[in-house]
């Protein structure tokens, strides 16, 4: 991307760092007149800092809206802790499934299964898509919902973090696959013990792939 001068720098660090330090909440608009007038400069820096922005994963561009701010990008020990988070989670789900004696009903997951079979090559998010719909559909079994919707976020945050991070999820979406056909014929049998035992497997791999993505 091209040098930017003295004036974009300036317009580049102040926005950079009202979303780093949270001054700028995700999703808020990000006017150019604004920030123009409070730097007293003119809007033409202003546009290249927020394509700056955008092209590093701080903010996004919606056509005939304008800019928002996008999700502060975490670097590897914070992805790290948010893939331990998500373990925490889905541990204790699968524990409280456990001791409700839950019977849950796989076959419609063969479909859900299928689905990411289909999309496990396309460049788009569907593959990502379909997980996270047969992750409702499998906490849709647990009442807290809290936690449930907790789950959710944290793996969608874990792929929308950085245009790098789902590039290097897109890796792992074959033994993905490997691990929900797995998961799901725990869950037949309601052996929750093995179906926890295949979760962390299945985040450790990701891990791994994540942690050599980024040494890349």
């Amino acid at each position: 991307m091209k040098k930017m001068n003295k004036v974009e720098v300036k317009a580049y660090d102040y926005m950079k760092n009202e979303i780093m330090f949270v001054h700028w909440t995700k999703d808020k608009q990000i006017k150019e007149l604004d920030i123009s007038e409070q730097l007293e400069i003119s809007r033409t820096p202003v546009r290249r800092a927020l394509n700056r922005l955008i092209a590093e994963g701080y903010a996004y561009r919606v056509p005939n809206k304008g800019v928002f701010v996008g999700g502060k990008p975490l670097d590897l020990s914070q992805q790290k802790e948010r893939i331990y988070f998500l373990e925490a989670l889905l541990q204790h789900i699968f524990y409280t499934l456990q001791l409700d004696e839950c019977v849950i009903d796989t076959e419609p997951f063969s479909g859900r299964i299928a689905d990411l079979k289909v999309a496990k090559s396309l460049k788009s998010n569907q593959f990502e898509t379909a997980e996270i719909d047969l992750w409702k559909m499998l906490l849709s079994y647990h009442s807290n919902t809290y936690m449930n919707d907790r789950v959710i976020e944290t793996m969608v945050g874990l792929y929308q973090d950085s245009k790098r991070v789902p590039l290097i999820f897109q890796k792992s979406r074959a033994i993905k696959i490997t691990h929900y056909e797995k998961l799901m014929e725990w869950i037949k049998e309601q052996n929750y013990t093995y179906a926890r035992r295949e979760i962390r497997i299945l985040l450790n791999q990701l891990l791994i792939n994540l942690i050599q993505g980024m040494d890349e």
